[in-house]
């Protein structure tokens, strides 16, 4: 029982750092932009848009997975 919890745990961690390290790239490629951009201006900004969207929604799920476990 206690590795499936060891198991459970580091592919949590593992998550969460794939999601941080996602989401803080693509924050690092945001800033460069003109934040006054209009999303469908290019397909660039476009793309950005959407990753930063789907990222956000992704990690609200996330969340809600966490806390119904924990």
């Amino acid at each position: 029982m206690s590795e499936n919890k060891l198991v459970k745990t580091i592919m949590d961690a593992a998550i969460l750092t794939d999601l941080t390290t996602g989401i803080g790239w693509i924050a690092k490629k945001v800033v460069k932009e003109n934040f006054t951009a209009n999303p469908s201006g290019s397909a660039m900004n476009y793309a950005e848009f959407m990753a930063v969207l789907a990222g956000s929604i992704a990690l609200k799920d996330y969340k809600k997975i966490l806390s119904t476990l924990g």
